[in-house]
């Protein structure tokens, strides 16, 4: 065989190597995403797991009990604390949101006095909710960000799933962290290890923050307007808690109905209310932030806001939620597989 015929049969097979690995990448991509809710609930399911592992790793080490004891008292713990808290606090919450209910026809009879007395503001809010064009009250948008949990019946579903899985991860994770690793070439498979530790430690000490953090907003979020005599300042408590769980949108996202509400009372209660989201988040950014980031991997704020943008666009509210520990798994395979291993750059993890 003449040399041309080596060059061409050569020329040929790579070619044909980079088809298939093109159509295999194609192919894996398709149906990632045709899978996509599946992936983030496992993703999600995941995520618990990780954090209840990791507490009860922590008891085991400071009391005389198996791991797997100390797993099912972080399990029940929670659920009777749950179950008090909700005897306890439940009526003033429930109260809370009926006075919120009862707030939102006094909101809008105030919105509509302030718009009439400010012609040009008038005309463009009402073109703006009549218009079929508006982005924000468009019946499709609004299908699409709500996407898996726009139904009560995919809530509690997406919810038992997430609590399935996590349970199940958290009880006996070697299984499944093995299985993943046989799949890398022998030579490889310390490293995958190593980068599950990794990943294991970031989203720990992520969760903890963000536990830490809702707790705290919760609270003073109630206490705060509690003093301001903001109706329903339990509810309004618990909302700020649950949405801190997700950084720069959640804040704005839980001050927007306590200041329509405290504008119900008063322009200068709701001067207030401003003025208490704003010190309560900058307590949050600037000091509880800061003491938990000192052990994980942080995240720059423009990555941050581009994730949960380009998630709550793709998949919703469950994207929305899961935007920023998939961002931190990213960010960390990037450094420890690619920035280390390929470009050989010393990246020190926290």
């Amino acid at each position: 065989m003449d040399q041309f015929s080596v060059q061409k049969t050569a020329f040929t097979r790579y070619v044909l190597i980079t088809v298939a690995i093109t159509a295999i990448v194609v192919v894996v991509l398709l149906i990632g995403w045709y899978f996509a809710y599946v992936l983030l609930l496992l993703f999600a399911g995941v995520l618990l797991a990780v954090l209840l592992r990791g507490l009860a790793n922590w008891l085991s080490r400071r009391i005389p009990l198996a791991t797997r004891w100390s797993l099912a008292l972080i399990i029940i713990l929670p659920l009777i604390v749950l179950g008090g808290g909700l005897w306890l606090a439940g009526p003033s919450i429930a109260e809370g949101f009926q006075e919120l209910q009862q707030s939102i026809p006094r909101a809008k009879e105030r919105i509509q006095e302030f718009t009439e007395q400010q012609g040009p503001m008038q005309s463009i809010l009402e073109r703006m909710l009549e218009s079929d064009r508006a982005t924000l009250f468009n019946q499709d948008t609004f299908r699409r960000i709500a996407g898996l949990f726009s139904t009560t019946l995919g809530v509690l579903a997406g919810i038992l799933i997430i609590l399935a899985n996590g349970i199940y991860f958290s009880v006996e994770p070697r299984p499944y962290i093995n299985g993943v690793v046989q799949l890398v070439p022998k030579e490889r498979r310390g490293q995958a290890r190593a980068v599950f530790e990794e990943l294991g430690h970031v989203l720990r000490w992520w969760l903890a923050g963000m536990l830490i953090s809702m707790t705290v907003v919760g609270t003073l979020s109630w206490l705060g307007l509690l003093l301001l005599g903001v109706p329903g300042a339990a509810a309004l408590g618990l909302l700020a808690g649950l949405l801190s769980f997700i950084p720069n949108l959640g804040p704005i996202l839980s001050a927007v109905p306590a200041v329509v509400v405290g504008w119900t009372e008063s322009s200068t209660t709701a001067l207030y209310v401003v003025l208490l989201y704003l010190g309560i988040q900058t307590l949050e950014s600037y000091l509880i932030t800061p003491l938990v980031q000192r052990r994980t991997v942080q995240l720059p704020p423009a990555v941050m806001l581009t994730a949960q943008l380009a998630m709550g666009i793709a998949f919703g509210v469950l994207g929305l939620l899961l935007a920023v520990p998939l961002a931190l798994v990213v960010l960390v395979l990037v450094q420890m597989l690619y920035m280390e291993d390929v470009l050989k750059d010393e990246i020190e993890l926290p």
